[in-house]
């Protein structure tokens, strides 16, 4: 009797252990299923943003009256402009986080910061972002570094 409960036992162990094996694995591919769907809506956002910017020729149009002259835009122009900023910067904010959480490649955030610096080199896209707190603090203390 001693024996087969033993082997009972024993069963029951490496059931427990085929299961938790089993969950380990389902976890491992939720995460990864989940940082791949991160990867895509972040792409899938810049995608968008740059197809309204050259499809938009509204929102092209005050792009390039903000570029050549932030100060003449009227009250409208420089919130709408404001916006579109905003906009920009959380998309950038966002690849950061997940390059911190390891969902985006180092090689990936090159390509974000390489495109982050382009948008900073703009004087108009500069004066918005220096004339309020649109980043985390520490987003603003790293990206700061990225255009040196």
């Amino acid at each position: 009797m001693t024996s087969v409960k033993a082997n009972l036992e024993l069963v029951g162990v490496v059931a427990v252990i085929v299961s938790l094996l089993i969950l380990g694995y389902e976890i491992r591919q939720n995460t990864d299923t989940s940082a791949a769907q991160a990867v895509f809506e972040l792409n899938e956002s810049a995608r968008q943003t740059l197809f309204q910017e050259a499809t938009d020729p509204n929102l092209a149009s005050l792009i390039n009256k903000a570029e050549k002259d932030f100060d003449d835009l009227s009250e409208r122009e420089r919130y709408m402009y404001s916006r579109w900023v905003y906009a920009q910067v959380n998309l950038f904010e966002s690849a950061w986080r997940y390059n911190r959480r390891g969902v985006v490649s180092d090689a990936e955030i090159r390509g974000w910061k390489t495109a982050f610096c382009g948008y900073m080199a703009r004087s108009s896209f500069r004066q918005v972002v220096q004339s309020v707190d649109i980043f985390t603090p520490e987003f603003a203390e790293e990206s700061a570094q990225w255009c040196e």
